[in-house]
């Protein structure tokens, strides 16, 4: 019994360490997949995202490169930048602006759990995704 708890523990410490190990801090770009996005707009609520039938088949990750302080996209031929990102013990804080949009990234440090926006003047979608560290 003394041996199954010990091995339970050494698990349980092992697997923090992993999530540690894990930390999305900024230094690191990141590929985030989108689970549900939804697209909103001020007239008539929120619905699910539908890409238009000519996107078929494109893979649909976001990329966020902070070294070159860009978040490219699927659905758009130029990066957006990045203009702000900060951190505090339980996430990391991406923002931006590009001509006619905003957008935010909120990723959770620990597991990276996001909620992506892109808001317009007419309305806005929302994005809730799992980011992982880039393969380069």
């Amino acid at each position: 019994m003394e041996l199954a708890r010990s091995a339970f523990v050494a698990l349980g410490l092992s697997l923090s360490a992993v999530v540690a190990a894990a930390d999305f801090d900024g230094t690191q770009s990141l590929t985030c997949t989108p689970k549900l996005t939804q697209d909103c707009k001020a007239d008539k609520g929120c619905g699910k995202f539908v890409p238009d039938p000519s996107e078929k088949g494109k893979p649909y990750t976001i990329q966020i490169d902070f070294a070159n302080k860009t978040v490219t996209t699927p659905y758009r031929t130029i990066p957006l930048p990045i203009q702000n990102s900060a951190t505090n013990d339980e996430q990391l804080i991406i923002q931006g602006t590009d001509m006619k949009y905003a957008w935010t990234a909120i990723v959770n440090r620990a597991t990276g759990a996001a909620t992506i926006t892109v808001a317009a003047r007419v309305g806005a979608f929302v994005s809730f995704a799992q980011c992982k560290a880039a393969t380069n």
